[in-house]
């Protein structure tokens, strides 16, 4: 029986390990897209950079600007889906949303467009 116990515990454990946090769709580089009927972006940063610890964003006219992030991101294996950065408080936030695993718009007043590069 307490052969038996172990193994449980193995498993369930093994099990909880293996699910973890959700794929991340936002990790990679993002290029700033031309929004339906634009044709110029002159005011969204370009390219973006996520790790899974940090973001990189290039505003125009400015050097890259790293910082470090936490992401939660859920229900990310099916699209639309949407995926939040928190910066170094969590009143510090971005949300960017996925119509598919290759482009998204960040939520600001902006509403810039993406697409994974």
């Amino acid at each position: 029986m307490k052969k038996l116990t172990c193994v449980i515990a193995i498993v369930l454990f093994t099990g909880a390990a293996a699910c973890g946090q959700p794929p991340n769709p936002l990790i990679g580089t993002w290029v700033a897209v031309p929004a339906p009927g634009m044709t110029t972006i002159p005011y969204c940063a370009s390219p973006m950079v996520f790790t899974s610890t940090t973001q990189t964003m290039t505003w125009p006219g400015q050097q890259p600007s790293p910082e470090k992030v936490n992401y939660i991101a859920a229900q990310t294996s099916t699209y639309p889906t949407t995926v939040y950065v928190t910066g170094n408080t969590s009143a510090n936030h971005q949300t960017y949303e996925f119509s598919s695993k290759d482009a998204m718009v960040f939520d600001s007043a902006a509403g810039c467009h993406y697409r994974r590069q």
